[in-house]
């Protein structure tokens, strides 16, 4: 081969690595800082979430862990645990199983550090 077609073909590889490397994707959130629908394992984290309570005292919190995420999610056969409640704090807890979670009018969610279980020596 001639000097130009290993240019190229290096310019190429190269070009190729840089555009197959892609972007990396984004962890799931430990926080949830508005309104909306989030799917779990890509948008947010499997586990426990705790939220202050209503963000707008006039109007309830309103949560759902979803088995499916489609349309406005008010179909009831997609809702596996839900509550609408003017109290707080509110504590859920999120499995890997589920396809979504659901929030409306609840303030900033967190994860809840796991307790630790064991005895560590003692």
């Amino acid at each position: 081969m001639r000097a130009g077609t290993f240019l190229i073909a290096g310019a190429v590889l190269s070009a190729a690595t840089v555009l197959g490397g892609g972007i990396a994707a984004a962890e799931p959130a430990d926080h949830i800082s508005h309104d909306g629908v989030y799917r779990v394992g890509v948008d947010i984290r499997p586990g426990t979430w705790e939220s202050p309570g209503p963000a707008d005292p006039a109007r309830s919190c309103d949560w759902r862990r979803l088995r499916l995420i489609e349309g406005d999610n008010t179909n009831m056969s997609y809702i596996i645990e839900n509550n609408y409640t003017k109290l707080g704090p509110i504590r859920v807890i999120v499995k890997p199983t589920d396809a979504g979670f659901k929030t409306e009018n609840c303030g900033p969610w967190r994860m809840v550090p796991p307790t630790p279980t064991g005895s560590a020596g003692h």
